[in-house]
Formats: structure tokens, C-alpha cells, sequence
């Protein structure tokens, strides 16, 4: 029961502490300025199993069906005037109704507080393996999400990122409980929210996981991985075909090139990986074990994104390795202390 009331009140720490970020995008986001993927989803949300989304959107059914019923039982707050209301609700020729967006932010709102709670209860099982009694620093690190300029632009927002943020951090919760068997139902199950997500977690399993089931869970992982595709063979929905055409992946790899506005947008958009490196550095840590599992997710999604000619939004997919970070980040911390705690 002490427990559950705990857990109860970080879940409300977690909603208070980024309910600022969470009006500020409630009142202030415009989809036409880098969301435009919004125009899926509001299809999406408003007819979630009967309406014309395009390839890949069209798959990760997860979020907007669960903005639809937030949407119809109004269970969302909708300011009454913002930017977006007043001059943007038309767009392509399509007018919008405002209250989908409201509902999908507030969707995602939900969603990255609890990617936040299930971070901060994976750094209480490392602590605890670690016999570290820290009851604050399990609670500032996951915070970090809520800081990233990424998150705030396209997590409160008409996108998925919030159901991609919740879903990477509580497999990465399930895979440190060591519990397979929710963890192969929910791996399964996210790649209706974003594909990636499985492989994602593969990486991490692989580079960072060393108890007796490591390979059931990588097995799972890559299953999860391999279904989508045979999923998205089966339904044949259209769109963004070249992004599995082969020559048009190499070609996009050879005609890559860095601009300002990839490095603005991809690179120093992504503020918390540049802000852990140099804690690092300043606390004299030299070890990247812990954070090996992020920069191979970075490496593998950057790779990924350049090929499937994304663009700048390589930035806004490099950010769901972000709990991978944090949880890198807490272990160089739970080895500083443990170090200092050998010397004395």
C-alpha cells in the first residue's frame, strides 16, 4: 500500500511537473510548422479504423484511436483562442476541426507522463540493485524528457511522440522486472503505435541487458520487428513506397548532405544528449558502457532516416532513443556513487 500511494503521487509529480509544457502547446501549436503528419492523424482520430491515411501513418492506429475517445467523451481541455484556431484551422483546402488537435495533445500529455513515471521506476530497480538509497535522483533525471526541445515541439503536439516516449520506457521497465511475457505482448503491440519502437528496444537488450533471458527478449524484440513488415505486406496500404524501395534508400545516402537547418533541427535540437556529454566530461566519466545502447540507437535511426529521406525530421525520430539516455545517465551515476562509496 505505501508502495502504490508512492507511486500515485510521482504519477501526479510527473502531470505537474510538465503541465506547463503541456499548455504551452495546448495554446500555442500550429500543426503546419513541422507537424505536418497532423493531417493523418485528424484523420485518424476521427474515423480510426475508416479513413484515407497514407503508408506509414496509417499503421500506428494506437494513439489517435485512443485520442478518438478522449475526443468524442470530451475529456480534454481546448483553449479558446489560439494561434491555430484563429488563422491556420485551413489548410490545403481542408478546413480543421480544432478540438482533434486538442484532444491528440492532450493524448500525448498523458502518455509522456507516464514515460517519465516508467523511467523514474527503471532508475529505482538499478539503485535498488545498486543498494544506493537516493529517493531524488530517480526523480530529476526523468524529468529531462519534459526539457528536450524536441519533446516540447512535437511530443505536445498532433503527433504520436508521446505514445512512442511511454511505450520505449515502459519496455525498457518490463525488460529490467525481467517480465518476458508482458514484455513480448507489448512489444507486439507498439508497433501500432511507431515501427521502430521494437527495434529500438532490440538495441538496447543487446548492448545493455546481461540476465539469463537476454535472449528470449532479444528474440521477441526482433519478432515484434519483423511482423510489422509482414503486417504491412499483407494490408498493402499505399503511400511512401520509396521509403522501402532499394535504390531509393541508396540514393538518398549518396545524395545526403549536411545543411544548417539538418544541423539546427537533427543535431542541436536534441539539447539533452549534448547536455549528458558534457556532465560527463565535467565529472571526469570516461566510461561509455552506459550509454552505449543510445548511441547505437542514434547511429541506426540516423542512418535510417537519411535513407528513408526524411530530412530534418531525422531530429524529431533521433528523440525517442531519449529514455535510452536517461537510463545511461543513471547508471554513470549509480557507478559514480557507488565509487565514491568504495573509497570511504
Amino acid at each position: 500500500m505505501k508502495t502504490l500511494k508512492k507511486d500515485l503521487l510521482m504519477i501526479m509529480a510527473f502531470f505537474s511537473m510538465s503541465a506547463g509544457v503541456y499548455y504551452a502547446g495546448a495554446k500555442f501549436h500550429i500543426p503546419w510548422f513541422g507537424g505536418n503528419d497532423f493531417e493523418q492523424y485528424y484523420q485518424m482520430t476521427l474515423y480510426p479504423f475508416d479513413n484515407n491515411a497514407l503508408s506509414p501513418w496509417a499503421y500506428r492506429v494506437m494513439l489517435p484511436s485512443i485520442a478518438h475517445l478522449i475526443y468524442k467523451f470530451g475529456l480534454f481541455y481546448e483553449p479558446n483562442r489560439t494561434p491555430y484556431k484563429d488563422n491556420y484551422l485551413s489548410f490545403d483546402g481542408i478546413d480543421y476541426e480544432p478540438s482533434v488537435l486538442s484532444a491528440i495533445i492532450f493524448t500525448n500529455y498523458i502518455f509522456l507522463a507516464f514515460a517519465a513515471f516508467f523511467i523514474y521506476k527503471s532508475i529505482k530497480i538499478m539503485f535498488d540493485q545498486a543498494s544506493l538509497r537516493d529517493g531524488l535522483t530517480p526523480v530529476i533525471l526523468p524529468s529531462l524528457i519534459f526539457l528536450s526541445l524536441s519533446t516540447t515541439v512535437h511530443g505536445y503536439a498532433g503527433l504520436t511522440e508521446g505514445g512512442t516516449f511511454f511505450l520505449v520506457s515502459f519496455l525498457i521497465y518490463l525488460v529490467l522486472k525481467n517480465n518476458l511475457f508482458l514484455f513480448s505482448l507489448m512489444c507486439f503491440a507498439s508497433i501500432l503505435c511507431r515501427e521502430l519502437i521494437p527495434l529500438v528496444l532490440f538495441v538496447y537488450i543487446l548492448f545493455s541487458s546481461v540476465h539469463e533471458r537476454r535472449l528470449k527478449f532479444l528474440i521477441f524484440a526482433a519478432l515484434a520487428f519483423i511482423f510489422y513488415f509482414i503486417m504491412k505486406s499483407y494490408l498493402q496500404i499505399p503511400g511512401n513506397e520509396s521509403q522501402t524501395d532499394f535504390p531509393s534508400l541508396i540514393a538518398n545516402i549518396l545524395t545526403f548532405s549536411v545543411t544548417k537547418e539538418f544541423f539546427m533541427q537533427a543535431i542541436l535540437a536534441n539539447n539533452i544528449p549534448i547536455f549528458v556529454v558534457l556532465l560527463a566530461i565535467s565529472n571526469g566519466f570516461k566510461n561509455l558502457k552506459p550509454f552505449l545502447p543510445f548511441i547505437a540507437v542514434i547511429i541506426i535511426l540516423t542512418f535510417l532516416g537519411i535513407a528513408a529521406g526524411i530530412g530534418n525530421n531525422v531530429g524529431r525520430i533521433l528523440n525517442i532513443a531519449t529514455p535510452l539516455l536517461i537510463i545511461g545517465l543513471a547508471e554513470m551515476v549509480c557507478k559514480v556513487k557507488t565509487s565514491i562509496r568504495t573509497k570511504i
